[in-house]
Formats: C-alpha cells, sequence, structure tokens
C-alpha cells in the first residue's frame, strides 16, 4: 500500500511537463528560422514598418535623428548672407564699413538669427564651428561696453547674435563643455547689466511688462505674447514692440501649419482670434508667407495644413492691425 502510494504520478507535475514539452514544440527557441511566417520578423531587412503621415517630418526635427551637420564658414557671417544684406541695406550700425549702410566686411558682418530654419534647408558652408562661434561670442561681448551708441542699439544687436551663436549650435548639436560655457556667458551680460539698475525701476510696471514679453518672446509662447500685449500694453510700448508682432504671428502660423491634421483645415476664424487680426489682414498675411487659403461650401475660409510652401517674406511683413489695440491705434 506504501509503495503503491509512493509510485502513484503526480498529475500536476505530470500535466505541467506535459504542457512545457508541447509549448517547446510549439515555439521553436530560434524564431528567426521560421522561414514561413517573415511578417513576424520586423528586422529583416526588406520590410518596413508603415509611417504615418507627417512622422518623417518629425522623425527629422527630432534632435536625436537629425543627421551630422558640422559648420564650415570660417566668418563671423556666410558671405552668401553678407552679400545678401549689403544689397538689401540690412547692416547693422557696427557692421558698417566706414559708416556705409550697404558696405561691410568678414570683420564686422555676424550672421543674423533666422526663426523659421530648417536643417533641411541648411548647408554646412551656412553654418560656423564651434572655434568660429567663440570668436564671434568674445567680439560681441566687447561691444556690450560701447558708449558710441545707445544701450538699446547696443542691446538689440548683441541679443539677435547670440541668438543666431544659439541657434549653430543647436542645429550642430553641440553639446560639450565648451558650449555650456558659451551659454553661461550669453546670459551674464544681460545680468550685469540688470545689477545697475535701482530696485524701483526693476519693480515697476513697466520693468516688469517689458521683462515678461520678452520672456514670451525668447521661448515662442505667441499666445501669451499677443494676449499680454493686448491686455497690458501702453501705446508707447506698442510702438515699440510692433515690429515683434508679425514674427511672433508667423511663429504661430509657422506651428498650425506643421502641427495640424491634414485633412481637417483650421478656420480662419478661430485663427483670426488667436493672432488677433481681421480676416482680410490674416488671408493676406497667409498668402505673404506662402500659404493658401480655401473656402468649404458653407462659406466658411480655411487655412489648409501641411503645406510645405510655408517661408517669410524677403521683403519684410506690411503692417496688420491688432484688434486687441484699436483705441490705442485711434
Amino acid at each position: 500500500m506504501e509503495r503503491s502510494r509512493r509510485q502513484r504520478p503526480n498529475p500536476s507535475s505530470s500535466s505541467s511537463s506535459s504542457t512545457r514539452s508541447q509549448s517547446y514544440r510549439r515555439f521553436p527557441s530560434n524564431p528567426t528560422q521560421n522561414s514561413k511566417s517573415p511578417s513576424t520578423n520586423r528586422d529583416a531587412p526588406g520590410l518596413a514598418k508603415p509611417r504615418r503621415a507627417g512622422q518623417e517630418d518629425r522623425d527629422v526635427d527630432d534632435p536625436s535623428n537629425r543627421p551630422l551637420l558640422v559648420g564650415t564658414c570660417p566668418f563671423m557671417c556666410p558671405a552668401g548672407e553678407r552679400a545678401q544684406r549689403e544689397r538689401l541695406r540690412d547692416l547693422a550700425v557696427f557692421e558698417r564699413l566706414d559708416g556705409n549702410p550697404r558696405k561691410t566686411s568678414s570683420d564686422l558682418a555676424v550672421k543674423k538669427f533666422c526663426r523659421t530654419i530648417s536643417i533641411r534647408d541648411v548647408q554646412a558652408s551656412d553654418m560656423r564651428p564651434l572655434p568660429v562661434l567663440e570668436d564671434t561670442l568674445d567680439y560681441l561681448l566687447s561691444l556690450s561696453d560701447s558708449t558710441e551708441y545707445p544701450f538699446q542699439v547696443v542691446h538689440d544687436f548683441i541679443f539677435d547674435r547670440t541668438r543666431s551663436i544659439r541657434q549653430d549650435l543647436s542645429m550642430q548639436n553641440i553639446v560639450n563643455d565648451k558650449a555650456i560655457y558659451m551659454y553661461e556667458k550669453m546670459g551674464e551680460s544681460l545680468s550685469l547689466w540688470f545689477r545697475h539698475v535701482p530696485i524701483p525701476i526693476i519693480k515697476s510696471k513697466e520693468m516688469c511688462f517689458a521683462r515678461r514679453i520678452l520672456r514670451f518672446f525668447r521661448i515662442g509662447n505667441y499666445k501669451r505674447f499677443l494676449l499680454s500685449a493686448a491686455a497690458e500694453a501702453s501705446y508707447l510700448q506698442y510702438c515699440i514692440i510692433e515690429p515683434y508682432i508679425s514674427e511672433v504671428r508667423a511663429l504661430a502660423l509657422s506651428c498650425i501649419n506643421n502641427g495640424g491634421y491634414k485633412l481637417h483645415p483650421y478656420p480662419l476664424a478661430h485663427l483670426c482670434k488667436l493672432l488677433m487680426m481681421k480676416e482680410s489682414d490674416l488671408v493676406s498675411f497667409c498668402n505673404a508667407c506662402g500659404l493658401e487659403t480655401n473656402t468649404d461650401e458653407a462659406g466658411n475660409k480655411l487655412l489648409p495644413t501641411k503645406q510645405t510652401t510655408f517661408c517669410c517674406p524677403k521683403g519684410g511683413f506690411q503692417s496688420c492691425s491688432f484688434s486687441g489695440l484699436q483705441p490705442l491705434e485711434r
């Protein structure tokens, strides 16, 4: 009786071992050897995973997927941009040779910041390598103590050109210790100036508005920029920031065009409220940026998204109304 009890097989162990053996027979240890089901092999060289619409553009813009770009421009400003700006008389006072607004040199011209630039449209000859960027930053910071021109003129020039330096660093994916040191030097110059400003001025309503609107402009928060300008700007402040409103609107238009769903055009009525523009001005603004608009069956005007023709007009933007400031404009 005892012997028979000891020799009785364990049904659970028997079934589990049977299950394991069946599973081993059902699933081969090396799935790559299963040639009858190639669809399960996702890493096969002849097969590609399907991509959603717009995914290729996002992959290119992803820093981890960007092609390696190493700048070869030996000057502070690429030769092509320098010649174009000479033709357009687009030279800052620090860049003019002997005061001539149509003449500059490689020792004076500094590359301007361009918000809508894309790495897909950039050549290596337009990018400055790290040593050239370091020399350019040293040159710009040497101008911060200039007394020949007002502080606003000096600050605007240094602010724009250092933005261009940061852009070149980012597009070449330069993230070493030298780049970090350059970023630190570009915060310091403005901070040193603020230390000499009296506390009542720093805390004044006008200064707080100026710093807030500048922060929105720097980080590209177009909605807060426009809302703050409409709600808080005085007439004088509006006159000062007016040249930047069109640039912020172009940024918003670019974001909506690139981020929208192709099958769902963006209603111009909503876009008018966002950008605080009249519909007629908005249509002209879209066309100036290379975007087309259309009208649906109900008569509503729409902006088709995912258009690849977006660009900022070379001749600059025309002045458009700002619906939040009609009383000030009158």
